[in-house]
């Protein structure tokens, strides 16, 4: 049973295919991380975080990798770390569990990370978005990458929104991304 979105992000991240290049976007504790390089098994995997803290947590989860690379930046500077293909990016928004509620990710620097990533995606590409819309960053992140997502081009992209309708008090739910 899927009872929560990370459990969701989790079966739709096994249903990518041919993934040498991925991305984890927001590598907070390494949960993602570890669990695509254990499943998904791709060629190389970065991961991004602004905080000391994730990378710290990551690299003591994932150890000494070859086919991993861990970079202290924003993902919205994607472009400036990645020129190459990807073949899945996942995103799990919102703040670091265990830290400071107070950092979270901003709708401003996810939608830059989602215009950069975009022309680098794949043909067969899929960026997977966990979203927490029951705190007030998060109800504006949201709402702008929603906005954002129903504005690509339908010849192009196909956005697909999972909820979960009978959960109340703003539930967490995911977006897929993928090309035409």
């Amino acid at each position: 049973m899927i009872d929560k979105p990370t459990d969701l992000a989790k079966k739709l991240m096994l249903e990518a295919e041919n993934v040498k290049i991925a991305v984890d976007m927001t590598a907070g504790n390494g949960h993602d991380s570890l669990y695509i390089l254990e499943n998904i098994k791709p060629n190389m995997l970065y991961a991004f975080d602004i905080q000391e803290q994730a990378q710290t947590a990551t690299l003591e989860k994932i150890g000494n990798r070859e086919n991993f690379h861990f970079i202290l930046d924003s993902h919205a500077n994607v472009r400036k770390h990645i020129n190459e293909k990807i073949d899945l990016a996942v995103y799990n928004l919102g703040y670091l569990p265990g830290a400071n509620k107070t950092i979270t990710t901003t709708w401003k620097s996810t939608i830059k990370s989602l215009e950069e990533t975009l022309p680098l995606l794949s043909d067969t590409g899929k960026i997977i978005i966990t979203i927490y819309p029951g705190h007030e960053e998060g109800k504006i992140e949201a709402e702008k990458i929603e906005e954002y997502l129903s504005g690509l081009a339908q010849d192009e992209y196909v956005v697909v929104k999972m909820d979960f309708i009978n959960i109340i008090n703003n539930p967490p739910y995911c977006v897929v991304v993928g090309k035409k």
